[in-house]
């Protein structure tokens, strides 16, 4: 006589597919997967990343400001007033923490290696870690119905571009009558370089800009010369057109978050864009 046990270890027999799967339901049941733990707010991922002693840094570690950092800011708009470079470069330096897993101690060195566009990805970190994601704009004028309104705009909405191939942050701009230049993207060693004096015209600025990036110049020949550390002597003698081309290139390559943001102003239904500067994210900062 078959039982009742012998017919389920029968039927187990025939369909050992079900029974697995009945067992894998049995286990998650059991065993729930927890949801995946987000970032904290303090990590930073950089949108070109840091190439370091032959390794990538991907990352890096922001924090809030305080009283001390505050203090700081104002010695920095106190000591060189109207210099917006100065005073955004103690503001990396107060709230970058560390790049990666590298020692703290050596992040305002790193700060010098960084791209501009992952400078200014560390200041909207350092924003969303001092007052959080959302930035309130008061007194808004919107472009098309000229209405003021006050907005709240989503900092993790900012559109971000980044590189396609992070390792190389070199490339290659054409020249006129067949030349060429290669150029690496601009640091903040560079940035803080070109705005150091600020009695200086934009066409002087470019000047010191192109000194640094330039890292050769091929002819028609494709005969190569490296000019690295010829400076600004280089720069002044290529034609304003070339210039102009290449400075346009050291632009549209940079990655890193645009400062602006699209959206439909509700008082108007008309789609415009909203600009972000550095005293909207930090206005108590930039008043002191």
């Amino acid at each position: 006589m078959v039982t009742k046990k012998d017919s389920q270890t029968i039927s187990a027999i025939e369909d050992p597919e079900g029974v697995n799967r009945a067992v894998q339901r049995a286990l998650a049941d059991a065993n729930p997967v927890p949801d995946p733990v987000p970032p904290p707010a303090t990590m930073v991922e950089l949108p070109g990343g840091l190439l370091h002693a032959g390794n990538l840094i991907c990352t890096a570690e922001v924090r809030e400001l305080t009283g001390e950092h505050e203090e700081a800011l104002a010695r920095a708009a106190q000591g060189k007033p109207g210099n917006l470079l100065y005073f955004m470069n103690t503001l990396l330096e107060c709230g970058v923490v560390r790049f990666g897993t590298e020692d703290p101690n050596d992040t305002r060195k790193l700060l010098k290696d960084t791209l501009v566009g992952d400078r200014d990805a560390l200041i909207i970190g350092i924003r969303r870690a001092t007052y959080g994601n959302d930035l309130e704009m008061e007194q808004w004028q919107c472009p098309e119905c000229e209405q003021l309104s006050d907005l709240m705009l989503p900092l993790d909405e900012l559109p971000v571009k980044k590189l396609d191939d992070p390792v190389q942050q070199h490339f290659t701009v054409p020249l006129r009558f067949g030349r060429s230049a290669e150029v690496r993207l601009a640091t903040g060693a560079d940035q803080l370089a070109v705005f150091d004096n600020s009695s200086l015209n934009a066409a002087e600025r470019d000047t010191i800009l192109l000194g640094k990036c330039l890292v050769a110049l091929s002819g028609a020949d494709g005969v190569r010369n490296v000019v690295t550390g010829l400076s600004n002597a280089v720069s002044r003698q290529l034609g304003v057109k070339d210039r102009h081309d290449i400075l346009r290139e050291l632009r549209e390559r940079q990655p890193g978050p645009e400062f602006k943001m699209t959206m439909t102003h509700d008082a108007c239904g008309k789609e415009t864009e909203v600009s972000i500067g550095l005293g909207d994210l930090f206005r108590d900062f930039w008043l002191l």
